[in-house]
């Protein structure tokens, strides 16, 4: 009641506005399988004593004093209301028939029908989070045909918006922040049709040479009407704040303040959030993003949009020199900045080198297991490589798990009350995803799988007789993937993997197809054949009848992936018997009768491959498949072959070597040969080689210098490094796909002749003779060298033992 004019006037009660610090609802956050699952539980909390944000605008009417309110500003109690309403929706429509998009959408209309000036910024987090869990809640029942409805959508986007606009006027505090984004992740997750970086849809897009189609952001803008332009700018905004808020929490020796700040849990949900909204464009390995190819000119033809299926960021280019190491800012997205500003306040500025040191209070030491897990998952995911923090980030995690499972190990707990199998098998995963991008982790990477080895499979000395009987499958393959990617030859791990593996094939709830082709993958990337033990001899065959038993009983049909790795896989390993043989057989058949006219090229290459060595190997496997599909197949991989290509340093030097020596030859020639050269049939020594390559019955010499990434890493337990700093020399062993390209260039007449890493590095690149001497022997190119009237090379074989005096 206002009096004036000692008269009493009747007046409506305007709600006074007073913002709040922060009010988090109590969330249960769930990663996915990706991700691994990670709970953070976030406690209620409100302040009513800072940020007292009130814009009172007086104005004189009749002469009654009224103050005006802004919306979104609304003080504790108030919001504490408006926080139960939304809160009470799911359990008002818990026992009834609605599925959880209506209960999220429910959520959502809740919000928005409650007036502005009664909510403020925790408010539309509490909204988005609820929705979110609802919906998680949902996709752990039913993984299938996840999809949301236009109003769901339209009432995400509205509520995005108001996000958006307090972004903007920071008004969000960092644990704010980190749980919005995380409810955006999430509500992207259950339908990536919300998001094109998540979407199965794409636009071709002819390149310059015209042998493929591909795809990118720079190549189409987004559309301002659908949620991808929503979502990416309120991504983008929560991002420069957190980037903000981090830089401000530290001082100039990257020391944190004290006060406010991230919290661990906080940031390890924030950079999953990104992590799993703007996953990495290129596969680990790979140094462009995934093209697609149409089948026919009628479908190219239909005159229809398709969408976008991946997002390049801006200033972002898929070349092998965007893998090195950088601190170039002002080429770096949004995204990456986060993640290079989280690593350095995890690290607290010093990088690797603070797990030497004594402080305790760095965050990443802080850390839960599951928390580590997570932020190193979410570097792998994101592909956060390109610079020094996240190198260094990343090498201080795999040295703290390691120490971990050390001081577990020392203390003599037990398995059920220390670790668990999922947070050591995730960060080593991520750090074999480094390794295959060609950003070393040094011995970090060798030792965390040697603790895993010592903790679970040899924890007395000597392998149990299951070991990892505990592990869920998910683990087995993750781990097989790991070394797989780091090219880590851990026997004892590898072979209690497979050994589990083994067993679980015949059980209904076992491996499911693709975890089945992932673990065939990854013994055919490490050419594990039997010679290595009877598990990886017996594991094709066994994994092929259990396909072959699955897709028969449920229908399920064959992703193309699959196809592609399980044909490239068989073929690789060899082992031909009348499973193995089946399932090419029904790999084939699917891959030929595409229905949706579309294929991506790289399982394109991956079958032809295959197909050509079958079709002399094993023509059982595909004497049905249809001439057109393989020469179609054909044709790409030709042209895939005569893209222009750039020769590594090495490469390079030997064809200078040869040039002086006289040695005629063709550098990056067909099929992706180093060094061509071509004698004559009855040539003896190579220094006769044919400039003319179109001379007919010639002897084709393919020289391939074969790099670091083209074998086993050599250190790979702590028994071998000890053997090598002994001088004991360990020869590392070919990986997959290099075995499978000398298969292929023998078959169409080249003779190969390998130069490995570990023997030309042994000699100065200064040591011109030197080289010329090694050149000699191993292509023998002369039968005498004379450097100078006294120094001669006179040509002998290569010793068996291809020892150099440089061993």
């Amino acid at each position: 009641m206002i009096y004036l004019a000692n008269k009493t006037v009747s007046t409506f009660f305007l709600a006074w506005l007073c913002g709040v610090d922060a009010l988090i609802v109590s969330s249960s956050v769930k990663c996915n399988r990706s991700s691994r699952f990670f709970s953070t539980s976030l406690l209620a909390t409100a302040s009513t004593t800072t940020h007292r944000r009130r814009t009172e605008a007086s104005r004189q009417t009749s002469g009654i004093s009224v103050t005006i309110q802004e919306p979104w500003l609304a003080d504790y109690s108030t919001s504490v209301r408006s926080q139960k309403k939304i809160q009470s929706v799911p359990s008002k429509l818990r026992g009834k028939d609605v599925s959880p998009v209506h209960v999220a959408q429910a959520v959502l209309n809740t919000f928005l029908n409650i007036p502005s000036v009664e909510c403020n910024a925790a408010n539309v987090v509490c909204a988005l989070t609820t929705s979110a869990k609802t919906l998680s809640r949902g996709k752990r029942v039913n993984r299938k045909f996840n999809t949301i409805s236009e109003d769901l959508q339209n009432s995400l986007i509205q509520t995005i918006d108001i996000l958006k606009k307090l972004v903007t006027d920071k008004r969000l505090t960092a644990r704010q922040l980190c749980n919005a984004a995380w409810a955006i992740a999430k509500h992207v997750e259950y339908d990536e049709s919300l998001f094109s970086r998540k979407n199965d849809k794409y636009i071709f897009v002819e390149d310059g040479s015209n042998s493929y189609s591909t795809w990118d952001l720079s190549q189409q803008q987004i559309s301002g009407d659908g949620t991808d332009k929503h979502i990416d700018d309120v991504l983008n905004l929560i991002a420069l704040r957190m980037v903000e808020h981090l830089d401000q929490t530290r001082d100039k020796r990257y020391r944190i303040k004290t006060g406010k700040r991230a919290q661990p849990g906080e940031l390890s949900m924030l950079l999953w959030a990104y992590a799993a909204a703007k996953p990495r464009d290129c596969p680990p390995g790979w140094e462009q993003p995934r093209r697609i190819e149409q089948l026919s000119d009628k479908q190219s033809n239909s005159g229809e949009d398709i969408d976008l299926v991946t997002f390049v960021d801006e200033g972002q280019k898929f070349s092998r020199e965007s893998k090195s190491i950088t601190n170039d800012s002002q080429h770096r997205s949004t995204t990456s900045k986060l993640f290079d500003a989280a690593a350095i306040a995890f690290c607290q500025g010093e990088g690797a080198a603070v797990i030497e040191s004594e402080k305790e209070n760095t965050l990443l030491k802080n850390c839960t297991w599951n928390e580590l897990s997570n932020i190193a998952w979410s570097f792998a995911t994101r592909g956060a490589y390109a610079s020094k923090e996240s190198e260094a980030v990343m090498t201080f995690i795999a040295k703290e798990a390691t120490r971990r499972i050390h001081l577990t190990q020392s203390d003599g707990r037990s398995n059920k009350l220390g670790i668990l199998p999922r947070d050591c098998v995730q960060i080593a995963w991520a750090l074999g995803m480094m390794e295959s991008d060609n950003v070393s982790v040094g011995d970090a990477y060798v030792h965390l799988v040697d603790a895993i080895n010592d903790y679970w499979i040899t924890p007395s000395g000597r392998p149990s007789s299951q070991p990892l009987k505990e592990w869920k499958c998910a683990d087995l393959v993750q781990m097989a993937t790991a070394l797989a990617h780091g090219r880590l030859d851990n026997q004892s791990v590898l072979s209690a993997v497979y050994k589990e593996a083994l067993m679980r094939l015949s059980s209904r709830n076992g491996l499911s197809i693709s975890e089945i082709s992932i673990l065939l993958w990854s013994q055919a990337r490490m050419y594990l054949t039997k010679k290595f033990g009877a598990e990886f001899a017996e594991f094709p065959s066994a994994a092929s009848h259990a396909l072959l038993e699955r897709m028969g009983e449920s229908g399920v049909k064959m992703p193309p992936q699959e196809q592609a790795n399980l044909a490239w896989s068989l073929t690789v390993l060899e082992q031909y018997d009348d499973n193995v043989i089946s399932l090419l057989q029904k790999i084939f058949h699917i891959a030929s009768s595409c229905q949706e006219g579309v294929i991506q090229l790289e399982h394109a290459h991956q079958l032809w491959q295959s197909y050509f060595i079958l079709s002399a190997d094993c023509p059982e496997a595909v004497e049905s498949v249809p001439e057109e599909f393989t020469t179609y197949l054909e044709h790409k991989w030709n042209l895939e072959k005569s893209r222009c290509k750039k020769s590594s340093k090495r490469h390079k030097d030997i064809s200078k070597t040869l040039d002086l020596m006289k040695v005629a030859h063709r550098n990056e020639y067909d099929e992706d040969v180093d060094v061509a050269i071509v004698l004559e049939e009855d040539s003896a020594w190579t220094h006769t080689a044919q400039s003319d390559f179109d001379i007919k019955n010639g002897r084709k010499v393919a020289v391939e210098f074969d790099g670091p990434h083209h074998f086993t890493v050599m250190a790979s337990t702590g028994q071998q490094l000890s053997s090598i700093e002994r001088g004991i020399k360990i020869i590392p062993r070919v990986l997959g796909h290099t075995v499978l390209k000398y298969r292929l260039l023998k078959k169409k007449g080249w003779t190969v002749v390998r130069i490995p890493y570990y023997e030309f590095d042994r000699i100065p690149r200064f040591a011109s003779m030197e080289i010329q001497r090694y050149l000699q022997r191993a292509l023998k190119t002369h039968d005498k060298i004379e450097f100078s009237g006294v120094d001669v090379s006179e040509y002998k074989a290569m010793p068996s033992s291809r020892t150099s005096r440089f061993d």
